[in-house]
């Protein structure tokens, strides 16, 4: 882990081996190493027996097994959480705090009953889906906008680790300065806004230009001479020594 990782971690371990509680947000974008936290959490509660599980729904009674399960479970993960309505995490809390009821470690005054719950995601990406809603109406059903979200501690990722690998130093400079470029305009740092709109020039080299087989045209952009290397062991991720001649 790098050093933003390991300060996420060392939060959530704590509360999680404090039987603390807590409700956790980690804020990062793409590429950030988010996924790789969660699995590394899971290992380091697996490790020591404890239980942990990713996917939770409602309507869970009383005394059944997956209440059972939520019980001994020590940390509760929830990734992509921005896309969510909030009315989910909010149904979750209720439900949780009826099944934690009857627990030793149950706390009416903490979110999720005492659970500790982290919740991971990046607000530049896609919002709750509100059908003819406004721009209003998609802002007030983010999870931020919940009474859940006065309890929740924000731990940050900045570090892009899908970009300290590259064939070449150009390379890498090429896809930091890329990616700088995206989250500009996910900040709205980029173009002049113009009643609610911004134009924003993009670089020729990314451009695919008019032809009259634009689809065509895009898979060879994103995938160049995907034909001719449809069966090449290196294009399925196949062991060369697995490949007949």
């Amino acid at each position: 882990m790098n050093i933003g990782q390991r300060k996420v971690f060392d939060v959530i371990i704590q509360a999680v081996n404090d039987n603390a509680g807590g409700f956790f947000f980690v804020y990062g974008y793409s590429g950030t190493g988010k996924t790789y936290l969660y699995r590394t959490l899971s290992v380091a509660i697996r490790s020591k027996r404890g239980i942990l599980t990713e996917d939770s729904v409602c309507c869970i009674k009383q005394g059944s097994s997956l209440a059972k399960l939520i019980c001994k479970a020590r940390l509760i993960i929830w990734d992509e959480a921005p896309m969510l309505n909030k009315l989910c995490y909010e149904a979750l809390d209720k439900c949780f705090r009826d099944i934690l009821s009857s627990e030793p470690y149950y706390n009416a005054e903490l979110p999720f009953g005492g659970k500790v719950v982290v919740l991971g995601g990046d607000f530049r990406q896609i919002l709750p889906v509100i059908p003819m809603g406004s721009r209003q109406d998609i802002v007030h059903s983010a999870i931020n906008a919940s009474y859940l979200w006065q309890h929740c501690t924000v731990l940050t990722l900045t570090v892009n680790m899908r970009l300290t690998i590259g064939p070449t130093d150009k390379a890498v400079d090429d896809v930091i300065e890329f990616s700088k470029w995206l989250l500009d305009i996910g900040d709205g740092l980029v173009g002049n806004s113009i009643d609610g709109k911004s134009e924003v020039h993009i670089h020729p080299d990314i451009l695919i230009h008019d032809s009259i087989r634009p689809f065509d045209d895009m898979v060879e952009f994103v995938y160049p001479n995907l034909l001719a290397n449809l069966l090449s062991h290196r294009t399925l991720n196949i062991d060369p020594s697995l490949v007949l001649h």
